[in-house]
């Protein structure tokens, strides 16, 4: 083989493999392009699938039309209606305290809180026994002589032995005596009730809130012994609205004592229950809160005077209360829970397709848990209860059976 046709073959093969490595990639993209327009000429064409919305799960109730007597809950306070400070109203040693006069002790109406020495005042009565004995006596003896010289006054006269002047100063040595008994008699009511106070007792079954004098103590006139309030019946102010004033019947001003009252019902905030009763107002609104006061009574709220069981828990004054009063009664009105009512006096329906529906309802009355739905709410009406956030109205919905 020459020299040329080396070379010859050489360029050949050179070619050749040129040719492969310009024309196979060219191939390549030309048998992908055909594949893929083939593939889309012949694809599948899409269908559009109707999207079913959601269905919610919620819980209902059933509207029930009726007549709904209003309840009214104020807080209150429990105070004693009567709170008195006794003061001694003589001086002394203190010799005898009773064992029950102590922070929170209980006496009955008539009891001995403590004794004062009575000794000075012992001696004062029995002078003023003796002063009175002398005053009755020279009453006696004056009234003896005028009765003398009376009826032998015609005898005496025409002796020269006696005047009228005489006569009539007689009598008013009598007035004088009469005056000195009566001031003598006066003197011995002071000095027994003197020593009267010497005792110190309960004007009313009560309990001691403070305590200012001890056993061997020396007092005076004025001194405070001790604070102590009733307990007979305790009582609650119940701060009202005008519009809850408007909704309850109180008391009138010329109401007697033996009218029907008003019955509440008061809870503690241990949920202690107890009843009372209103007994009257305090009739004039609070220049600051522009509430009326009105004041419920509660019979022996510590269970001492026997009405109540030993056992129960006593009303202890100064405890916050919740008192329920029952107002007057609305017709033919649905009562819903509060958090049911949406903005704009609006209620969730579900109507007879299981979807909810927007109504517009009005009411009579609203307090801290139910509104009372005068109109836009039918008897039997399906009301939705679970709180949907953003809600269309036509949204499908399931009720949850809670029944089991």
């Amino acid at each position: 083989m020459t020299q040329d046709e080396a070379g010859t073959g050489r360029f050949g093969r050179w070619l050749r493999v040129a040719v492969v490595k310009v024309l196979m990639p060219v191939a390549i993209v030309v048998g992908a392009g055909a594949a893929a327009s083939f593939m889309i000429a012949t694809r599948p064409v899409a269908r559009q699938l109707p999207v079913e919305p959601p269905v919610l799960l919620v819980e209902s109730i059933v509207a029930d039309a009726g007549d709904q007597a209003i309840h009214i809950t104020v807080p209150g306070t429990v105070t004693p209606h009567t709170e008195t400070t006794l003061i001694s109203e003589v001086s002394g040693q203190v010799l005898e305290v009773s064992k029950h006069f102590v922070n929170g002790g209980f006496l009955r109406a008539g009891e001995v809180v403590i004794r004062i020495d009575p000794r000075n005042y012992i001696a004062e009565v029995r002078r003023a026994e003796a002063g009175l004995a002398r005053s009755h006596t020279q009453l006696l003896q004056e009234k003896s002589l005028a009765d003398y010289e009376r009826g032998d006054f015609e005898r005496l006269k025409s002796q020269d032995a006696l005047s009228t002047s005489d006569l009539a100063h007689r009598r008013l040595q009598i007035a004088q005596a009469e005056a000195e008994s009566a001031a003598a008699d006066a003197q011995l009511v002071r000095a027994r009730g003197d020593l009267d106070r010497t005792v110190v007792r309960m004007p009313f079954d009560g309990i001691f809130t403070a305590r200012e004098v001890g056993l061997g103590q020396f007092v005076n006139p004025g001194v405070p012994i001790g604070v102590i309030f009733a307990i007979d019946y305790a009582e609650v102010r119940l701060p009202l609205s005008p519009r809850q004033a408007r909704e309850v019947t109180l008391p009138g001003y010329l109401e007697s004592a033996d009218a029907p009252k008003t019955p509440v019902s008061i809870t503690t905030e241990a949920g202690d229950a107890w009843s009372g009763s209103l007994v009257r107002t305090e009739g004039t609104l609070d220049s600051a809160s522009r509430t009326l006061y009105a004041i419920a009574r509660v019979d022996d709220p510590y269970g001492l005077l026997g009405t109540r069981p030993a056992t129960a828990t006593p009303l202890r004054i100064g405890t916050y209360v919740d008192v329920t009063l029952r107002g007057r009664t609305l017709a033919n009105v649905v009562a819903l829970p509060r958090h049911l009512l949406k903005p704009g006096n609006q209620v969730w329906i579900i109507d007879d397709e299981l979807r909810i529906q927007a109504r517009s309802v009005d009411f009579d009355y609203a307090d801290s848990r139910f509104v009372y739905v005068s109109a836009g709410i039918e008897h039997g009406d399906q009301i939705c209860m679970t709180p949907i956030d953003n809600p269309l109205p036509g949204t499908r919905v399931r009720i949850i059976d809670t029944s089991s």
